[in-house]
């Protein structure tokens, strides 16, 4: 029986990429850390799986460790990080509460 091993070794990686992004950009909220922790896994998961598919003609063997695999789920997670940064800087910060509606006056 084969177990299948690199996507929970890809998602705690970028879980942990995710987690340091939270640090280094001192996340003011537990919202924007859980956000960073698994846009991270999201990235690893990509880039480790569909990227590195790629370049394997398409195949990924998930039963056998490859550190090009977990080098492009690196990759995966802090582009996507890097990605998400940007949107925010773009769109704005996150609320914590729905907006009230404002009255204009005309």
């Amino acid at each position: 029986m084969e177990y299948v091993i690199n996507p929970f070794i890809w998602c705690a990686v970028g879980a942990a990429i995710g987690w340091l992004f939270s640090r280094m950009a001192s996340a003011s909220t537990h919202t924007s850390t859980v956000e960073n922790v698994l846009v991270g896994m999201f990235g690893a998961f990509i880039g480790g799986d569909f990227v590195a598919a790629q370049f394997n003609n398409g195949v990924v063997n998930n039963t056998q460790f490859t550190l090009s695999a977990l080098l492009l789920s690196i990759a995966g997670a802090v582009v996507i990080l890097l990605l998400l940064k940007l949107m925010r800087r773009i769109v704005g910060p996150m609320r914590n509460s729905k907006a009230t509606s404002r009255k204009r006056d005309y």
